[in-house]
């Protein structure tokens, strides 16, 4: 399963993922986990399962949604 992290670091969110070469950084939390879970989306359309795990400005997990991998058409 792909887990897609949102963090927050000074001076705003990022976004990290084990398929990112470099985690991405928004200044909106909001923002950043718009992008994690567009990234999940793409990940679950292409047949791999994902995770987004949201962690608050304390380091704590706020909040977790799954993606199941959708079969691919034919």
């Amino acid at each position: 399963m792909n887990v897609i992290t949102v963090s927050a670091v000074q001076g705003g969110w990022v976004v990290d993922h084990a398929l990112a070469a470099n985690p991405l950084m928004f200044l909106a939390g909001g923002k950043a986990e718009q992008k994690a879970r567009e990234l999940a989306q793409r990940a679950s359309q292409r047949g791999l399962a994902a995770e987004v795990q949201i962690y608050d400005i304390a380091g704590q997990l706020a909040g977790r949604f799954r993606y199941g991998a959708e079969p691919a058409s034919v």
